[in-house]
């Protein structure tokens, strides 16, 4: 029994407590009691470089105003369906099953692990239809493919314009009219300019300056409307880009701005903690109060909210910029490149801190690695790996180079044969077809043929594989869109179908001699590569060397 000494004393330890739980609450409750209203704005293609190196007064108004990082990740791959999918459903490919822009309710291959409508994955439009039923809903996107991804049912304004302006008028309009519980808004023009002049180039640097003035019209329209006291805006991308392209595993296509402006938001503050594609969700339903349901991976960005912190000692790793090794990549092409006879390797830290190791053998340099203090010559097939360090660590990702080797009166070893044809989604079949256009190269890749593709292209690559060493070889292909290798006629490797690059491998058990090798590979829309790479356990993975490679007709 108590007594009444202990009974007053733990009487008031519980009021104490409920007081403390009942502050915390209410802390908690801060930002959803202020927001009535959601409006989230999609840039298509828009990286951390655009805003970085573009002029954007708008965006950079409204990160000074709110809470942002230019380090959030989109879902790999990098393509638009897929993320634009997770940005909506709170969820990767992996529970919502959207893998490829190929991706249709009646054709895919992975089912969703649940569904609000047939074969569709729960959106957050869905989830504020069922919370608030009279609540007005509109989506409005310049990308028709958007409009495949949500319930149709839970939006009551549901538009697809046909330019960016459009775009910015419609929701403008939208915006003023209905003053929406949920608004979202995408624009495509900025991933338009990154597949037609390239990522990093001026030209897109216009459209993101673009990007910047039709925000600054829907920031106008949230004012007129008289609820920007009352509006929660978030901006964010699907993805960012390399070269003229975008669905690899790059941090240029992986990393994404993510910015959040409206009341209760922390004001010029840079969000340390990692953010993902699927938090993009997550954070509206929390801020409208909305449960979501456990099938959502998704967590709300809880941090840019006042009273809200972040202390669990994982940040974000803020990474230097890796070496630039010369000659150095371009778009999907990598770094290095195929000489006669020998060949200089000439590395750039781009960073004002640090120091380059590297190494020689496809190894990750250590602290222990070869300090890089001048140009240096290689005279036979090497990869190059380097990257920056600091104090004994790595600070930055590994570079990488492949610098090829080969004689200068090396003949062209591989054959290739060029066929123009209509509406690609797949290799198709090439036996009873002639070629439009043949010809000899000296390696098994779309660069050195490259001006001659084109949209719905397929192409051929034939030559003798020599084997000095028996043995097992694994071998890749790195392809936008589809591609097929074979040895001896039997499939190796099949990275099939209309997809962005991707990398695919297989083995094979070779004995000494040569071999018949086949690469087939198609391009269907926009800029295509392929690239064919090969490893074992005493050769370094690296791109197929043209040395290893003979002509069909002679065997030299």
């Amino acid at each position: 029994m108590l007594t009444r000494p202990t009974s007053i004393k733990f009487a008031t330890m519980a009021i104490a407590f409920l007081m403390l739980w009942s502050i915390c609450i209410s802390a908690q409750k801060v930002p959803t009691e202020e927001i009535e209203h959601v409006v989230v704005i999609g840039f298509d293609g828009l990286s951390p470089d655009g805003l970085q190196h573009a002029r954007t007064p708008t965006f950079d108004k409204i990160i000074a105003e709110g809470a942002s990082t230019m380090h959030a990740r989109a879902v790999l791959p990098t393509s638009s369906s897929t993320n634009w999918a997770s940005m909506i459903m709170g969820a990767g490919p992996e529970q919502h099953g959207i893998t490829s822009n190929a991706w249709q309710r009646d054709n895919f291959t992975l089912p969703a692990v649940t569904q609000s409508e047939d074969f569709l994955f729960p959106t957050i439009f869905k989830l504020v239809d069922q919370k608030f039923p009279k609540a007005a809903i509109g989506a409005i996107y310049h990308w028709g493919g958007f409009g495949r991804l949500f319930e149709k049912s839970a939006v009551d304004y549901d538009v697809n314009p046909e330019s960016e302006d459009e775009t910015a008028k419609v929701a403008s309009d939208y915006i003023r009219s209905k003053r929406a519980m949920l608004t979202f808004i995408h624009f495509d023009h900025v991933d338009h300019a990154g597949h037609e002049y390239g990522h990093g180039t001026p030209r897109y640097y216009e459209s993101v300056e673009k990007a910047d003035s039709l925000l600054k019209e829907i920031f106008t329209a949230i004012e007129a409307a008289d609820i920007s006291g009352k509006t929660l805006v978030i901006i964010s991308a699907d993805h960012g880009g390399l070269g003229t392209g975008h669905g690899g595993e790059s941090l240029q296509e992986a990393e994404i701005p993510f910015i959040v402006w409206g009341p209760s938001v922390k004001k010029g503050y840079t969000i340390a903690h990692p953010v993902y594609q699927y938090d993009n969700a997550a954070t509206v339903a929390f801020a409208l109060g909305i449960k979501p349901p456990h099938a959502w991976i998704g967590k709300p960005v809880k941090s840019v909210f006042n009273g809200f912190e972040y202390h669990d000692g994982y940040p974000t790793l803020i990474q230097l910029k890796a070496p630039t090794i010369y000659p150095s990549a371009e778009g999907y092409r990598k770094a290095g490149g195929l000489f006669n006879d020998k060949c200089e390797v000439r590395m750039e830290n781009p960073n004002e801190e640090g120091e380059i190791r590297y190494t020689l053998d496809g190894h990750f340099p250590t602290g222990a690695s070869n300090l890089y203090q001048k140009p240096f010559h290689l005279t036979e097939n090497t990869v190059v790996k380097s990257a920056i360090f600091k104090n004994g660590k790595i600070r930055s990702q590994v570079g990488e180079a492949y610098f090829r080797v080969k004689a200068v009166n090396a003949p062209k070893p591989v054959r290739y044969e060029i066929f123009y044809l209509n509406g690609l989604k797949f290799i198709p079949e090439l036996n009873n077809k002639k070629a439009n256009i043949t010809g000899h190269c000296f390696e098994i890749t779309s660069d050195e043929i490259r001006d001659r593709i084109k949209a719905n292209t397929a192409v051929r690559f034939t030559s003798l594989l020599e084997i000095k060493k028996e043995g097992t070889y694994k071998l890749y292909t790195r392809s936008d869109d589809g591609s097929k290798l074979f040895i001896d006629g039997k499939p190796v490797v099949d990275n099939d179908g209309d997809h962005a690059v991707k990398e695919i491998g297989g083995q094979v058990k070779l004995d000494p001699g040569l071999h018949q090798l086949e690469v087939l590979w198609f391009n269907g829309e926009g800029d295509g590569w392929l690239d064919v790479f090969m490893e074992s356990t005493t050769l370094t993975k690296q791109i197929l060397p043209s040395s290893m490679l003979k002509n069909q007709v002679n065997g030299n």
